[in-house]
């Protein structure tokens, strides 16, 4: 599998509660998605979240999955 999905809810910022799952194929290769729901999200919220998700590809193994 090339292909993972990081999940990320805002108000949980640990590293253990950052889900990954197989992740779908996306338009090319070396390609990443950024999906938010900015519905009940601040700006400030949203970078927290993706500063979350860097540490979790940062501390996970290569590949992940």
């Amino acid at each position: 599998m090339a292909q993972v999905k990081l999940t990320v809810v805002r108000g949980k910022p640990q590293i253990k509660d950052i889900t990954q799952s197989a992740g779908t194929a996306i338009s090319g290769s070396d390609a990443m998605e950024l999906n938010i729901d900015y519905t009940k999200m601040t700006k400030g919220d949203a970078l927290v979240m993706i500063d979350n998700l860097r540490a979790e590809i940062f501390a996970s193994p290569w590949p992940m999955l």
